[in-house]
């Protein structure tokens, strides 16, 4: 049944021989969307970017996105709108049928007139810092609020429109009179209304940027130049006779709203914009141009358009497609252009643009589908599809039979095809999934060695080379057709989908990777992709190169522009979807062309795309950003103590200082980008807390559990290109510290903790002090009693003994008789030996003895062993000290006897060795805490810069050592010798 109803359209487009003109880019807003009602008057813009839309049921704030509604409910005096104003103070100015209300973003307000509503008011204009309306034909000033009648020439007369010219000026047309400019505050005639042109009804005064002043009206447009009214003519001399509403300039174009859509008139040339090409049949009633430069259409029933200019227009099933999936796009040398659908329909495209359908008698092309169409350097449209012949197309050969069978050899008869290629040797190359053939000019086929694959595109190389793309990645042809398989990094076995050449640059597009750029010579690459290059889809379809700097890809989801620089880096990516007018998202393999007047086409899965580069959007056009609330825990922030003021419009808190707890905020964002809403990211820091920048597209900034501190949030606005917004929001506020976290609490903290800590420190220390003392004196008392038992025990064993061998010696030597020398010498040596035994014992017993501990009667005891050695020889002796009996300084544990053997060892070496006859010792007690011990003799003396083999002299270093001290010799031979000794912490605390 499908299949009947396309043949009969066919059949129809065959018949009738009808043209169809394009599809333009017009997006439709309606009450679906969210408008509040589809009957719209008038569009207006305020300084934050928002559209405002008057209706005959209330009034719409509109960003692109969303609708914000008000109505009589709100306080609107009344639904039925017909004018807007946006002041400089940023009031919305709202005209109705019953009067005029103000809204300041949270109340609206009425003027009144003698305190009562207006009336019907049909025009709002701001000029002299004044706000003018005409009330039943009849001039208005608001001042405070409050309206007053004012006049042009008389109280009769009957003013139809005013308007504020590009300069600032006032200008009103009066009835039958002309129109008039008010100038130091009266009104001066500038050009009266002559003849039939008197009984005009003008509805709106505008002036162009040619400084042309036009008049539109019931009966057209009406043009005065030098106090001459005429009517606008066209091209060939045809007045425009229209029904005009609104007027409005786009690139020197101009636009007409009227009862029957909308017209635009451009080089002397109308065009008629109504529901055949994307507008509405019915009354347009006002026509805006936003600052991005999109033209905005208020209709009657049929909601709000935009428009954008010259980006996309568009062909689809309402402009003469059977099949709107369009196949291939081709131009001859002629001129002609000829695009083909998947359902096997061909299409002339006019020099008008316009759509021709082709007839296909004799053929079987429409039994299959049509997968490619190419047109050679000789006029020929060669035509491929699915499983059937090839034909070649060319109406100036055969008129009555216009298409050829391409490649039906006797020998092979060539079915199916995916690309196309007439090389230099004028022969066809043709690519399918079946391999590589070549069609030579006498119709013969001959087939490609090449490895099995589906060959997807061909293009011509260098000398003489082509360059053919597979599912198995790429493969170059010589001149005699043998192939060879280049090695491009990326590209190996994957599958190419569409492929140009330039210059000695390959570009190649693949089904999943993106695109790659191959330069051939030095057998480098680059890819580009989603991440790399911000390309919309990663599928590429078809190509466009118009230089190897400016690269168009027709991908899977939109169109790409890249543009590059020599080495083949992205300098600016551009990516166009529905927002420019693109209604097919998803473009065709090898579906595009680079026409001869520089315009672009592509073929979508939607329908044929027709696209001017000269008139690309304005990449100057940025985003703006507001901030749009500001919330503590979630809620509006309606504590005045917290902030200095609250903003208009939004009640955003001024100077916002919150408590430590009061931590949690949220921002609530609005970007504002009419051209493109969909593109819209906020990039956004906050200082103080973030190091970077984040970019998301959620309006919605949360940040909880914020400590205290200043803070700035900075966002911008931004599109998915990297257009940042004209504008940022820069929002300070600052979050208090608890009583704990101010310095001052902080720093007594410091003090009581670094005080509780010391005092802790201080009693741990003490404890383990007196511990360590408790063990020392339990070890000292121990050790003490252990001394006093060795003493005790050493004197009663040691001493007895010795005095028992003594008293035995004397009786031996008693009974041994006096001639026997020889043993009697034998009993004296052991009585000498015995009696020194016993007095060095007895100085062992002495140090052993707690009580000997005190360094006064150590001293003495050292004093009275000297005195004791040197008594019965030549050497004097003098020892003094200044130590008093009185001090009660005792040594440290086993230092006594340590102090004991080292004089006993300097007395007997002195003894021994010196041959001194003088000999002073002191010890010299210093602040009871160093004792300075001073030996000298006048003997022999040695050389104290030789060493010694004798132990004495070790030994007392080592006892010196061994209780901390240190001692220094000075001794030279025949001079004497003198030891000092000093010692530290050698007495007991």
């Amino acid at each position: 049944m499908l299949a009947k109803v396309k043949i009969a359209v066919l059949v129809l487009f065959l018949i009738s021989g009808s043209l169809f003109s394009q599809k333009y880019n017009f997006v439709n807003f309606t009450v679906e969307d969210g408008l509040i009602q589809s009957q719209a008057m008038h569009i207006v813009q305020d300084k934050s970017k928002y559209l405002w839309i008057g209706t005959e049921g209330g009034l719409c704030k509109f960003d692109g996105k969303t609708f914000v509604k008000y109505s009589l409910q709100d306080g609107l005096v009344s639904n039925f709108i017909n004018r807007l104003l946006c002041d400089a103070n940023g009031n919305i100015w709202i005209a109705t049928k019953r009067g005029i209300s103000v809204f300041d973003g949270k109340n609206f307000r009425q003027a009144l007139s003698n305190g009562k509503p207006i009336g019907n008011c049909s025009f709002l204009v701001q000029a002299n810092d004044q706000v003018y309306t005409v009330n039943n034909f009849k001039l208005g000033i608001i001042k405070n609020f409050s309206f007053e009648r004012s006049s042009v020439t008389d109280t009769s007369e009957k003013v139809t429109a005013i308007y504020q010219t590009p300069k600032g000026d006032l200008l009103a047309y009066v009835y039958s009179k002309g129109i008039y400019c008010l100038k130091n505050d009266k009104w001066q005639l500038m050009h009266s209304s002559e003849g039939n042109l008197q009984d005009i009804v003008v509805r709106h005064i505008f002036i162009t940027s040619t400084s042309d002043t036009l008049l539109t009206g019931g009966k057209g447009i009406v043009t005065v130049k030098k106090n001459k009214f005429s009517y606008l003519k066209l091209n060939d001399g045809t007045p425009v006779d229209l029904n005009v509403f609104g007027i409005e300039e786009l690139s020197s174009a101009l636009w007409f709203g009227t009862d029957k859509g909308a017209y635009k008139i451009e080089n002397g040339n109308l065009i008629h914009f109504n529901s055949r090409n994307g507008l509405s049949d019915n009354n347009v009633y006002s026509i805006f141009k936003d600052v991005e430069n999109n033209l905005w259409f208020a209709s009657d029933a049929d909601g709000i358009f935009k428009f954008k200019e010259n980006n996309f227009s568009f062909y689809d099933k309402s402009f003469g497609l059977v099949n709107p999936t369009i196949m291939g796009v081709a131009q001859t040398n002629d001129g002609n252009i000829y695009a083909a659908d998947y359902s096997g329909n061909l299409y002339l495209i006019d020099a008008e643009n316009k759509i021709v359908p082709v007839r296909l008698e004799g053929t079987d092309i429409q039994e299959g589908k049509i997968n490619t169409i190419y047109a050679d350097n000789e006029n020929n449209l060669y035509i491929g599809s699915l499983g059937k012949r090839i034909y070649k197309y060319n109406p100036k050969l055969n008129a009555r039979s216009p298409f050829t069978p391409v490649g039906d050899d006797v020998d092979y008869k060539l079915r199916g095809s995916n690309c196309f290629l007439k090389d230099k040797k004028g022969n066809l190359i043709v690519g399918n999934a079946q391999g590589l053939f070549v069609v030579n000019k006498e119709n013969k086929v001959s087939k490609i060695e090449a490895p099995p694959a589906t060959y997807n595109a061909i293009v011509q190389g260098d000398n003489g080379t082509v360059l053919v793309g597979s599912t198995n990645g790429l493969v170059m042809l010589d001149s005699n057709y043998k192939a060879s398989f280049p090695k491009v990094k990326g590209i190996d076995n994957n599958e190419i989908l569409c492929l140009k050449y330039n210059n000695g640059i390959a570009w190649l597009g693949t089904t999943e990777h993106g695109m790659f750029r191959w330069d051939a010579k030095n057998n480098s690459s680059q890819q580009y992709n989603n991440l790399a290059a911000k390309l919309p889809s990663n599928f590429i379809y078809s190509m466009i190169v118009r230089n190897n700097n400016d690269v168009w890809l027709g991908t899977g989801f939109g169109i790409c522009n890249l543009i590059l620089d020599n080495s083949g880096k992205v300098m600016k990516v551009k990516n166009y979807s529905r927002a420019e007018g693109l209604i097919g998202m998803e473009c065709n393999h090898t579906s595009e062309l680079l026409a001869k007047d520089s315009t672009m086409w592509f073929g979508t899965t939607k329908g044929l795309a027709h696209f001017k580069p000269s008139g690309q959007s304005d990449e100057n056009i940025r985003p703006y950003i507001i901030l749009k609330s500001v919330k503590l825990f979630s809620a509006d922030i309606k504590d005045s103590t917290l902030s200095t003021g609250f903003s208009p419009w939004y009640n955003i808190p001024e100077n916002l200082v919150l408590k430590a707890k009061q931590n949690h905020l949220t921002f609530e964002l609005t970007g504002i980008f009419l051209s493109n809403p969909e593109e819209i990211l906020y990039k956004y820091k906050l200082e103080g807390i973030d190091k970077d920048y984040t970019i998301s597209n959620n309006p919605v900034i949360n940040y909880p559990a914020l400590p205290p501190g200043k803070y700035t949030l900075i966002v911008y606005a931004i599109t998915k290109g990297g257009v940042e917004s004209s504008n940022s929001v820069n929002y300070s506020f600052e979050i208090l510290k608890a009583f704990y976290q101010q310095a001052w609490f902080m720093l007594l903290a410091f003090f009581v903790i670094t005080g509780s800590a010391g005092l802790i420190v201080m009693i741990y220390y003490r404890k383990k002090q007196n511990e360590k003392l408790m063990r020392e004196k339990i070890r000292e008392e121990e050790f003490t009693k252990l001394r006093q038992r060795t003493a005790e025990d050493f004197h009663d064993e040691m001493g007895n003994k010795l005095t028992r061998i003594s008293v035995l010696t004397d009786i031996l030597k008693s009974k041994v008789s006096s001639s026997e020398k020889e043993a009697l010498n034998i009993v004296s040596q052991i009585k000498e030996n015995t009696t020194a035994l016993y007095n060095g014992s007895r100085d062992i017993i002495w140090s052993l003895n707690s009580k000997n501990d005190n360094f006064y009667e150590i001293t003495e005891h050292v004093k009275s062993l000297g005195q004791e050695i040197f008594s019965e020889t030549q050497t004097n002796f003098h020892f003094d000290h200044n130590i008093k009996s009185s001090d009660n300084i005792k040594l440290k544990l086993d230092y006594s006897r340590n102090l004991i053997m080292i004089f006993k060892e300097v007395y007997n070496n002195i003894l021994k060795h010196s041959q001194a006859h003088i000999v002073n010792a002191r010890i010299e007690l210093v602040d009871n805490k160093e004792a300075i011990i001073m030996i000298s003799d006048n003997g022999r003396g040695f050389d104290s810069g030789v060493e010694h083999k004798g132990n004495g002299l070790k030994n007392m270093q080592n006892r010196i050592k061994r209780i901390n001290g240190t001692f220094s010799i000075n001794s030279s031979l025949n001079n004497g010798t003198e030891i000092m000794i000093s010692l530290k912490d050698i007495f007991h605390i």
